[in-house]
């Protein structure tokens, strides 16, 4: 599935039917006070107003010399041009982006690639690049978004190819396992494109930079949660869910579930080794019917045997129902990442907690990031911008309702 944002209309399937609508539609709002958060990180590693004015005064140059080395028109010696790109480099020189626009007269592309499940989640992440798309389309950006079929690796680099005859600028994508990830980063880099990875990490690449969470701060904060609520609890025993990847298309690829758990472990067996804790895998795939009835046994097997719940995949919708459906009392249930069901099973103490990465604005960074690079012509500031997690509960649960609320204010 691809998505498509350009100067000419909204972001929508290229297919031609429409994009997110009703109440997701609307909840994409939510992201609009993202601009300001961005604007604070950036403002963090660079220097914000520096004009040609400042740049002629600080080298005691005529203007209009510094005028011609910076827009490339006019005479000006190499030495002196040099002089002047280098200051500029060093101070974060960002020409004014209306007289970028009218200068080259055309039409930037950047795209970002995401596998497609789980759903609710890569629809936050879309929710996101929406709103960042919405803020560059008049400087004439289009922002393409491709949600690529689990493990169809010749339909990714089908797409990438696509993109890069196309014109494409720049790209974000994440580094999952299931597709041939070495192939697709060669590709890119041998195209001289520049790109940053959003939500699983491709460290040991030409990235410029990598924008999402640290999965083993997640499981460190999920241990920490379980183990001070179950702290005074005599024998207290953890359920753990997760699953073992058996063929990996790229084994360099991270492996977020295993990242949760190491985190978990740690925590855990420094701070509550009173409590004990069995893992057990799921291996039915997310996409699979039998993967709730899997599930509905691995808890029936147990017989209640455990005090805590915690589900590190993305099984989120298969857990809980299997949870309601189980006879056995009530627990402690903690799981990643919100979909629309959460609230409600939050407020019925199915679930206790869960541990958020704000997907929106992982979306958001993504596109302004990739903006600020082909605008700016430098790479960003740093070379890691970790979005720290929230741990959400029912009292706070509401978050939801913040999303409408920033919807309704504008329309």
């Amino acid at each position: 599935m691809m998505y498509v944002y350009h100067a000419g209309g909204p972001l929508s399937r290229k297919t031609g039917g429409p994009g997110l609508q009703g109440p997701d539609a609307r909840r994409c709002a939510a992201a609009l006070f993202m601009r300001a958060v961005f604007r604070y990180e950036l403002s963090k590693h660079t220097p914000m107003g520096i004009t040609q004015k400042e740049i002629a005064e600080a080298l005691k140059l005529p203007l209009i010399t510094v005028s011609r080395a910076l827009n490339n028109s006019g005479y000006v010696s190499k030495a002196m041009k040099t002089r002047i790109l280098d200051y500029a480099h060093d101070v974060r020189y960002v020409p004014l982006k209306a007289s970028q626009v009218l200068k080259r007269n055309k039409t930037r592309k950047i795209a970002v690639f995401s596998s497609s499940l789980p759903r609710y989640f890569w629809n936050d992440i879309h929710t996101g690049i929406v709103i960042g798309a919405e803020q560059i389309q008049p400087l004439n950006y289009q922002v393409n978004y491709h949600r690529i079929a689990e493990g169809n690796s010749d339909l990714y680099l089908e797409r990438l190819e696509e993109e890069i005859r196309d014109g494409l600028e720049a790209v974000a994508f994440v580094n999952q396992w299931i597709y041939r990830m070495d192939r697709i980063i060669s590709r890119i880099t041998a195209a001289g494109i520049p790109f940053v990875t959003l939500n699983v990490d491709a460290p040991e690449s030409r990235r410029l930079c990598y924008i999402g969470p640290d999965y083993h701060a997640g499981g460190r904060l999920a241990a920490e949660f379980i183990g001070k609520t179950m702290l005074f609890k005599g024998r207290a025993r953890v359920l753990v869910l997760t699953t073992r990847p058996g063929s990996r298309a790229d084994p360099r690829a991270p492996d977020i579930n295993a990242l949760r758990y190491d985190g978990f472990r740690e925590v855990m067996e420094k701070h509550f080794p009173a409590i004990t804790h069995e893992t057990v895998d799921i291996t039915k795939g997310m996409r699979s019917p039998a993967a709730e009835r899997q599930i509905a046994e691995l808890l029936a097997a147990r017989r209640g045997g455990f005090d805590a719940a915690y589900m590190i995949p993305a099984y989120n919708s298969q857990f809980i129902r299997a949870l309601e459906k189980a006879p056995d009392g009530r627990r402690i249930v903690v799981l990643h990442d919100l979909d629309s069901s959460s609230n409600h099973y939050l407020e019925k103490n199915l679930l206790t907690g869960v541990v958020y990465q704000n997907p929106i604005l992982q979306g958001y960074y993504a596109v302004k990031i990739l903006e600020n690079l082909l605008e700016s012509g430098h790479p960003p500031g740093v070379r890691q911008i970790n979005i720290v997690h929230s741990l959400i509960l029912n009292e706070n649960k509401d978050i939801y309702k913040n999303h409408y609320l920033f919807a309704n204010m504008q329309t």
